[in-house]
């Protein structure tokens, strides 16, 4: 099984090859690789408290494919055995106490409903920014909607308790959808489930057809919920603006900012724009502005993954980030060198549902 596409059929060479018996092992961990040791069992051993073993076998994989064999694992063993055997997964922040809970955790739920599509998904993270707050738990899980069936996927949208009136709308909806985008956010007051249908394809078409290539049209539909209480709900429109130059991107941002009284994160968000474009001269970037039915919120994405810049490229914006919103260097720094290799992806900004401005930036784990 590789990482890519689950549905690769592996041919080995099985001409290197050797078969070996183990009856002791350990997993040993960093933040860029699992390795696992595989051993046989000496007759004696120096310490009562220590088993001595010969080693085999020690092979080190990334931990995104370890996540793959741990579910493999996991689906083998469950094939002959009655009983439950949870799954692992690569998200470090989900704590080990939550494996034996009855309720599975709201964010490894979401993982488990994506993966039993057994289909490729894209697999993006981001980390959110706003007054004396720094949400890291965040995640979106993106898949094609040509690879799996219609009815699976609004099965998984019964099994997240979308409520009812968003079901028909989203139902409605999905023929018009080239992927299907399912989000998890953990916040200080709970979790929120997170569902978006993209029409890529569609938008596509009535550009062509249009005079104005920058005329706005729909490219994704947001649907969002409390994982815990589905009555607390909104939808969010996000509008794309075709063909804008950065020059007139940046000039719609900062209306967005115009009821700040502070212009900080203009200027930051600002200048990691002009960074990005410096890097992909000649690129067009897709710009979107966002808001949400019955709150005040206005903000825009902007999709910079064509400037292919790590996200330690971005350190100096994101530590002045930091200070404008109070947020402590020890707890961003403990995010921060966690994922500063990582590919940048997303920009999003402005004014939020309750009337304060954020900053969230994405990055790339597993491309689609």
């Amino acid at each position: 099984m590789t990482e890519n596409d689950r549905k690769t059929k592996i041919t080995f060479d099985d001409s290197l090859m050797r078969s070996v018996s183990a009856d002791a092992f350990e997993v040993t961990l960093t933040r860029e690789e699992i390795a696992l040791l595989f051993g046989k069992s000496l007759t004696q051993s120096p310490r009562r408290d220590e088993i001595s073993a010969m080693l085999k076998r020690h092979i080190v994989m990334s931990p995104f494919t370890f996540k793959r064999l741990a579910l493999a694992l996991n689906h083998i063993i469950n094939s002959f055995s009655p009983v439950k055997v949870t799954h692992v997964k690569s998200d470090k922040k989900m704590p080990a106490s939550s494996r034996t809970e009855k309720k599975p955790e709201k964010g490894r739920f979401l993982f488990q409903l994506i993966e039993d599509l057994h289909v490729g998904y894209g697999f993006e993270k981001s980390f959110k920014m706003a007054p004396k707050k720094l949400l890291g738990n965040r995640f979106l899980l993106a898949v094609n909607k040509k690879d799996t069936q219609q009815e699976r996927i609004l099965a998984i949208c019964e099994q997240m308790d979308m409520p009812e009136n968003f079901f028909e709308t989203f139902k409605e909806n999905l023929s018009d959808t080239n992927t299907v985008g399912f989000g998890f956010e953990k916040n200080e007051r709970g979790c929120v489930y997170k569902i978006y249908l993209e029409f890529w394809d569609k938008i596509k078409k009535e550009v062509y057809y249009k005079v104005d290539k920058t005329e706005p049209v729909l490219l994704h539909l947001g649907f969002k919920w409390d994982a815990l209480d589905n009555t607390k709900r909104a939808v969010a429109r996000y509008t794309a603006f075709p063909l804008l130059s950065i020059k007139n991107i940046l000039k719609r941002i900062s209306t967005i900012y115009d009821a700040l009284e502070e212009r900080t994160p203009f200027e930051i968000a600002k200048g990691v724009i002009e960074l990005a474009s410096s890097r992909a001269v000649n690129e067009m970037f897709i710009y979107l502005e966002a808001s949400e039915e019955n709150n005040p919120r206005r903000s825009f994405d902007i999709n910079l993954y064509k400037a292919n810049l790590p996200l330690s490229a971005l350190y100096p914006y994101l530590k002045k980030m930091c200070h404008h919103y109070s947020i402590p260097p020890e707890e961003f720094n403990l995010l921060y060198d966690q994922i500063n290799t990582k590919t940048f992806g997303h920009l999003s900004a402005g004014i939020g549902k309750e009337g304060e401005d954020f900053l969230t930036t994405s990055y790339e784990i597993e491309a689609l």
